[in-house]
């Protein structure tokens, strides 16, 4: 198994995040747990409208990542699609409907994980889109 560096790991889970914006996902978020956690370095968090959504966002995902062979070591949550997440061990990805985003709150339970910056509406704009997605930015 390949060993990436904790930049390369960033830049996927940046790629991933703004991947998932260009498939309307909401509420994107990228959170460096690398610090607390020995098993993993990121996670991204993103919602969907519906569990039909949220599947199909993790479906994509799983093929935009796929040129990259990072090993999926666990996919939980797709037949129900509320919360599906696909464990890539240095990346896991955890994509709600509304209601189990609020639920379960990994935003508050991981609330002091350093976010990683994505400015969305510059690539937005770099694309000739226009968007009015919030953005998460921490230094």
């Amino acid at each position: 198994m390949e060993s990436r560096s904790v930049e390369e790991l960033q830049q996927i889970a940046v790629d991933v995040a703004c991947f998932l914006h260009q498939q309307r996902a909401e509420r994107i978020r990228i959170l460096r747990v690398r610090e607390m956690l020995q098993i993993s370095s990121f996670f991204i968090l993103a919602s969907g409208r519906s569990g039909r959504q949220v599947r199909n966002f993790g479906d994509a995902v799983e093929r935009h990542l796929k040129p990259l062979h990072l090993p999926r070591l666990g996919i939980h949550g797709r037949d129900d699609a509320r919360w599906f997440c696909i464990d890539h061990g240095e990346i896991v990805l955890h994509l709600f409907d509304e209601e189990s985003r609020e639920m379960y709150d990994l935003d508050q339970l991981w609330a002091h994980a350093p976010l990683v910056e994505v400015d969305f509406k510059a690539l937005a704009t770099a694309a000739g889109e226009q968007s009015s997605t919030t953005l998460d930015s921490v230094d």
